[in-house]
């Protein structure tokens, strides 16, 4: 079925391009390092705290992080592209990003549009570890990631070949 709807794509002109490829391996990095990172929110009162400081439920809070992780996942797939497969260096790519991601979210964007900061205390310090873990998860998952869907596409490709 699926190498017939391939078969069927390639026909029409749809092959994956070379950003395809990044974008959807970092689509489902980011969701799996959002995980992780819940996780490190949820245990250090950061999830808790956003969520008063805004005033949203824990939940609502947690669905939007994953949301930005899972958008963050496919711009460090575009970003970094090739570069991102990197399995001795691809780790520090990912920890720079979300150190990225922490300075121009909650520690600047946020304290910005509402002029105080978003968490204090240890939720603050669970919060930025959270984004450095989310980042090292990108970073070390992506290349194991994105070598398995390239398996996949090439699988495929040569079956209907």
């Amino acid at each position: 079925m699926a190498a017939a709807f391939m078969q069927y794509m390639r026909a029409h002109g749809h092959t994956p391009g070379p950003t395809q490829r990044p974008l959807l391996t970092g689509l489902i990095d980011g969701a799996v390092g959002s995980i992780p990172a819940l996780a490190v929110l949820a245990r250090s009162g950061g999830l808790p705290g956003i969520a008063m400081t805004l005033g949203l439920s824990a939940l609502q809070v947690g669905l939007a992080f994953v949301a930005v992780a899972v958008l963050g996942g496919a711009l460090y797939g575009r970003l970094f592209g090739r570069a991102a497969n990197d399995r001795s260096g691809a780790w520090l790519f990912g920890l720079s990003f979300g150190f990225l991601l922490w300075t121009l979210g909650p520690a600047t964007l946020v304290y910005w549009v509402t002029r105080r900061p978003l968490v204090t205390g240890n939720a603050a310090a669970g919060v930025f570890v959270a984004h450095l873990l989310y980042g090292l998860t990108l970073g070390v998952l992506f290349p194991f990631i994105h070598r398995r869907l390239q398996r996949d596409v090439l699988a495929t490709r040569q079956r209907t070949a």
